[in-house]
């Protein structure tokens, strides 16, 4: 797919470079951003924080039409898991429990862990044989008692994208808390039917380290508790004479421990920007077309696919694979000296290309896994 001249500016990564699940190489607008900002600020004048606080509402209207939401759903954060411990603590006098699936990345699996040590909803963690995570594997898990589901958008290792739609039906009354740090980025999906999306921006948004949002729905927003909610969620926040503790703010700047993340929001919005020249649905298109080719190369050379797709709605931009022959750390390192920056987390290479690859790696890797003479 031919994505638009200025889009493709923006990036300069090498021609091999497919670890965005990893860490996505940020935009040239990202950058220029923040170190405008920064500039900006050190050259203060009266109005710096009266104008870097209008800049910083106006990214989370950014941010909020990205994730097809109003400005009151959205706020800044720093990680995917400072946003997870915000909806966990959130939940901690609900009693109940949360199921999770056991093989989730960690940043959606600490704060459900932590808030039941210290009173909250009991984890329950799944099995998924086979790495796919769907509505049958969880439902035996899933009672009366459950407060929320919480889920990755896309699985860090396998590449399986969930159906949120059958998630959403699963969950019935509980909260459905997806982790979209995999996802947000490569493809186009905002926060409905989920209640709460969670994500950072440093990989497939290519919003850099530190950036981050996350959203919440009015069911979300009413049900969990201000139980983390520092200076800048309250409201008259600014109301020094009166002592602590303020009632919390109604909107999603509650979800937050301390001053707002002005720097994360501006960083996110930019990145938001920068896929908007070429549209979320031609960046999702390309990086789909490109990790269905390198699946269709790897089988062709007698590799094993971690779980290959079985229909498009399964597929995202993460190809996990190992060769019977060698180890992981071997075959990414042969991948590496054909100049391919690649994962791996044994027994997996992990490949996972974006939007800006070029369409050549296809062949590139094919001639690199090659069996050698």
């Amino acid at each position: 797919m031919n994505l638009p001249e200025a889009y493709l500016a923006e990036f300069s990564e090498g021609f091999g470079y497919m670890d965005f699940a990893g860490t996505g190489p940020p935009s040239r607008r990202v950058v220029t951003t923040v170190a405008d900002t920064y500039r900006r600020v050190a050259n203060a004048g009266e109005s710096v924080s009266r104008w870097i606080l209008g800049a910083y509402e106006a990214a989370l209207g950014t941010m909020a039409r990205f994730l097809g939401i109003s400005p009151e759903q959205v706020t800044a954060v720093p990680s995917t898991s400072a946003g997870l411990f915000q909806v966990a603590f959130g939940l901690l006098d609900a009693g109940g429990n949360v199921v999770v699936p056991a093989r989730e990345f960690p940043a959606n699996l600490y704060p459900w862990l932590r808030a039941e040590a210290v009173g909250g909803p009991e984890v329950r963690t799944v099995e998924v044989p086979g790495g796919r995570v769907t509505a049958a594997a969880l439902a035996a898990a899933v009672d009366g008692e459950t407060r929320a589901v919480a889920v990755s958008m896309v699985d860090y290792l396998t590449g399986y994208r969930v159906d949120l739609g059958e998630l959403r039906e699963l969950a019935g009354a509980a909260l459905l808390v997806v982790d979209g740090m995999q996802g947000l980025g490569m493809l186009a999906q905002g926060l409905a039917p989920a209640d709460v999306m969670v994500g950072g921006g440093v990989k497939w948004l290519r919003a850099g380290w530190g950036s981050g949002a996350i959203a919440v729905s009015p069911a979300a927003l009413d049900r969990l508790a201000p139980n983390l909610t520092g200076w800048f969620g309250v409201e008259d926040f600014l109301g020094l004479t009166t002592p602590p503790p303020h009632p919390a703010r109604a909107d999603a700047e509650r979800l937050r421990d301390g001053s707002p993340a002005v720097y994360s929001a501006l960083a996110y919005a930019a990145a938001v920007d920068v896929l908007d020249i070429a549209g979320i649905t031609a960046v999702e298109r390309a990086v789909l077309d490109v990790a269905e080719a390198l699946e269709d190369v790897l089988v062709a050379a007698g590799a094993v696919i971690l779980c290959p797709s079985r229909s498009p709605a399964e597929r995202s931009g993460i190809v996990s694979f190992r060769l019977p022959t060698e180890t992981a750390a071997a075959t990414a390192a042969r991948l590496g000296e054909a100049g391919l920056a690649v994962g791996h987390h044994e027994p997996w290479v992990r490949l996972s290309p974006h939007a800006t690859t070029d369409p050549d790696v296809v062949g590139a890797v094919a001639e690199a896994i090659a069996p050698r003479g």
